[in-house]
């Protein structure tokens, strides 16, 4: 009897892997807070080889953010998101959320760059700018439609409450940082019984 070995995934391109080890600094440590030499010294690589990927930290940060919206173009667009109706939509963007509660209790993107905001460069802070109001705009059109179907409940807007929420959420992950995962679930607990109809 002959046997086929199943294929094995490929292990990532050095792009990739940059990528994802400055993602994961930028989300635990902050843009400002990690050099090409802390990747170069984790990957076991040069920094020349970073600066052959990404040639400024710039470029690497922009790319950053950029994969973040593409991913939530993408997520937001599956149909196992796009065809919920509003209450669960609304429950898996906290399954996002929470899955970053569950990697070490680490900050969401935006919570990540809000602070150094003002010192990153004009690039990134544009792709962080269409980031944040892409998932507003995203989150406002599934609270109007919760609204308008009974679901969801809230006065205001939908685009202030969208804010808001987003805004709750960035910052109980902020919270569970500095203590543990209490504080989140008890915040999300609370949106939760603001909002479910």
């Amino acid at each position: 009897m002959i046997t086929q070995s199943l294929p094995t995934a490929l292990p990532p391109d050095t792009r990739t892997r940059i990528l994802d080890l400055a993602e994961g600094l930028l989300l635990e440590r902050g843009f400002n807070a990690f050099s090409y030499q802390h990747l170069a010294k984790e990957l076991g690589v040069k920094p020349a080889a970073i600066h052959y990927h990404y040639p400024s930290k710039d470029d690497l940060g922009t790319a950053i953010v950029a994969r973040q919206l593409r991913r939530l173009r993408k997520w937001r667009d599956l149909p196992r998101v796009a065809d919920l109706l509003p209450v669960a939509q609304f429950e898996a963007l906290l399954a996002v959320y929470d899955t970053h509660l569950g990697h070490e209790r680490r900050v969401c993107l935006f919570g990540a760059l809000a602070a150094d905001f003002r010192t990153l460069p004009a690039p990134m802070q544009a792709e962080l700018r269409t980031f944040n109001r892409e998932l507003t705009e995203w989150l406002a059109q599934v609270l109007a439609v919760g609204r308008a179907t009974g679901t969801l409940r809230f006065v205001g807007s939908p685009a202030a409450k969208a804010a808001q929420v987003l805004t709750t959420l960035t910052g109980a992950l902020q919270v569970a940082r500095v203590h543990d995962e209490t504080p989140f679930q008890v915040i999300v607990g609370q949106l939760r019984l603001e909002l479910l109809a």
